[in-house]
C-alpha cells in the first residue's frame, strides 16, 4: 500500500517553523541545521519499507554464541541493503537541544512502525529477550539475529536517546546486534553525549567493539549539536521570579506577588492539608498560591510527601529568606534540593527572594576552624582526637561533593524554572497569560531597533 502524500509542512522542518511560531521554540541556528537532517531523513522513510529478511541460519554447534560474540571479526556475511536510509547519530554537550530535536523527529514520522526508547532501557530489554531465548533453545543457538529480527519487526525506525556503552556486556551484544539490526532495514536516530570514536573508551577488548563503531559511522550521518548553550541555563527574566539580595524592597515585591499570582483572592492563614495520617499547616495562601519562608518549609523537619503534597494543592509557591548554604547546614540544603525536585515534577511555579544568586547558594565548604573545635573536645587521648578529626574531616569533605553535585542539578531546575516558557507552560493560568502578554509586547516590531534586543536570553525552549 502506497503511503499517503505528505506536505511539506508535515516534517520536522515544518513542525518546527510551527514551533518557532507559536512562541515555543526560539530559532537557533545550530537546532535548525540538526533539524533540516531530521527533515532529508524523514522525507527518506517516506517511501521506505525494509524488504524481508530471510530467516537467520541456524548457528554451527562448533561456534559457540559466545565465541562469536568475541570474534575479532564483524560478523557481516551478508551483504547489507543498498536502500535503507542513513540514520543520524547526534552528539553534543548537556542540555543543548538533542533530544527535543529527536522527539520532533519522531513525533512527525508518519509510520506507526517507530520506537522512541532510553538507550539504557533499550539495553534492558534486550538483555531480557536474551535470557528468554536461552530458556527455550540449546546453549550453542544465536540468539542475536532472531532478536534482532524480533525488533525490527516491531519498529524498523529505533530512536535511541543517550546512547552510550559502558560494560563488556552491552558492548558485546551491541557489536553483533547493530549489525544485524541494520542487515534487517532497521534505521537508526540516536543522541550521545559522545561522539562514535569515544564510545566505550578504555573499555575492556575495545579492539572487539571497535566493527560497531565503524558500522555506526557508515549507516548513521554523524552531527554535532553543541551550541555552547545549556537550555535549561537559559532564564527569561529571571528577576521577575527570583529576588536578591534580601531586602525590605524584594520583601514588598513578594507580597504583591501573592495578589498577582492569585488574582488578588481572599488570603488564608494557616490551612491544614492532611494526608498519610498527618497534617501539614500552610502559613499563607490564596486561590493555588502558597507562601512560606525557607525556615518554615526547609528549616523545619519536612519530607519528600511533604513536598508532594504541597505541589498537588498549590500551582504557585512564593519562598522567602532563602540562606546561602554550606555544610553546616546540609539538612536544609537537602530539604531545598527535594522541594525543588517535587515542584519541577509537577510543573510548578515558584517565586523566591534568596541572600545570593541561585547559583551561589550553596558553597559546600566545611567551616574548619568551628569542625576542629568541635572535635577538639571528642578526645580521649591526643592520637584518639587526630584519628576522629581525620574521619570526619574525609567524611564530611566527601558528603560535601555529594551536596555540590545535587545542587547543581537543582540549579539547573531552578533556571528552566524561572524561563518564560515554564510560566506559560505552567498551572497558574494568571501568570501564564501575563507572560504570554509580555512576550507578544517583547517581540512587537515597535520595540526592534534593528537589533534583537531579547537576544540569546529570549530563547524559551528548554531541551534536555
Amino acid at each position: 500500500e502506497e503511503p499517503a502524500a505528505i506536505p511539506v509542512d508535515d516534517g520536522p522542518i515544518g513542525e518546527y517553523r510551527r514551533l518557532v511560531h507559536t512562541g515555543q521554540f526560539i530559532d537557533d541556528s545550530f537546532q535548525r541545521l540538526i533539524v533540516s537532517r531530521l527533515d532529508r531523513l524523514y522525507r527518506d522513510l517516506l517511501d521506505y519499507t525494509p524488504a524481508k529478511s530471510p530467516s537467520p541460519k541456524p548457528l554451527n554447534s562448533s561456534v559457540g554464541y559466545l565465541r562469536k560474540l568475541f570474534r575479532r571479526d564483524s560478523g557481516n556475511d551478508a551483504q547489507m541493503p543498498e536502500d535503507t536510509p542513513r540514520g543520524l547519530y547526534i552528539y553534543g554537550d548537556v542540555g543543548t537541544g538533542k533530544t527535543t530535536t529527536m522527539d520532533l523527529f519522531y513525533d512527525t514520522i508518519p509510520t506507526p512502525h517507530k520506537r522512541r526508547i532510553h538507550f539504557h532501557a533499550f539495553m534492558l530489554d534486550v538483555h531480557s529477550r536474551i535470557n528468554t531465548f536461552k530458556r527455550t533453545h540449546r546453549a550453542t543457538d544465536d540468539p542475536v539475529p532472531t532478536i534482532a529480527r524480533e525488533l525490527a519487526a516491531q519498529a524498523y525506525v529505533l530512536c535511541f536517546d543517550e546512547f552510550q556503552v559502558t560494560d563488556i556486556a552491552d558492548a558485546m551484544v551491541l557489536r553483533r546486534l547493530v549489525t544485524e539490526l541494520f542487515k534487517d532495514g532497521v534505521v537508526i536516530v540516536t543522541t550521545s553525549n559522545r561522539h562514535p570514536d569515544e564510545l566505550y573508551k578504555n573499555g575492556i577488548q575495545r579492539e572487539s567493539f571497535m566493527p560497531c563503531i565503524e558500522l555506526l559511522k557508515q549507516r548513521c550521518e554523524v552531527v554535532s549539536l553543541d551550541s555552547g548553550t545549556d537550555y535549561r541555563k537559559i532564564a527569561r527574566e529571571t528577576e521577575t521570579v527570583y529576588f536578591s539580595p534580601i531586602t525590605a524592597d524584594t520583601n514588598k515585591v513578594l507580597h504583591a506577588l501573592v495578589g498577582l499570582a492569585s488574582g488578588n483572592a481572599p488570603v488564608e492563614t494557616d490551612v491544614e492539608l492532611r494526608f498519610l495520617g498527618r497534617s501539614l499547616y500552610v502559613p499563607m495562601s490564596a486561590n493555588g498560591v502558597a507562601r512560606f519562608s525557607f525556615t518554615q518549609l526547609c528549616k523545619d523537619a519536612h519530607s519528600a510527601a511533604d513536598y508532594i503534597e504541597l505541589a498537588k494543592h498549590y500551582h504557585t509557591l512564593i519562598l522567602s529568606d532563602v540562606p546561602v548554604m554550606d555544610m553546616s547546614n546540609r539538612n536544609e540544603a537537602r530539604r531545598f534540593i527535594t522541594l525543588i525536585d517535587a515542584l519541577y515534577e509537577s510543573h510548578s511555579v515558584l517565586i523566591m527572594s534568596s541572600e545570593d544568586d541561585i547559583y551561589n547558594l550553596f558553597t559546600g565548604k566545611c567551616e574548619v576552624d568551628g569542625f576542629r573545635a568541635e572535635t577538639a573536645q571528642l578526645t580521649d587521648s591526643a592520637h584518639q582526637s587526630e584519628v576522629v578529626s581525620q574521619d570526619r574531616f574525609v567524611a564530611t569533605a566527601y558528603a560535601g561533593e555529594e551536596e555540590m553535585f545535587a545542587f547543581q542539578r537543582a540549579v539547573s531546575r531552578l533556571v528552566e524554572m524561572s524561563s518564560r516558557r515554564w510560566i506559560i507552560a505552567g498551572r497558574n493560568r494568571i501568570l501564564a497569560e501575563n507572560a504570554m502578554r509580555q512576550e507578544l509586547s517583547a517581540s512587537s516590531p515597535a520595540d526592534d531597533d534593528g537589533s534583537n534586543s531579547g537576544g540569546n536570553n529570549d530563547r524559551m525552549r528548554s531541551a534536555a
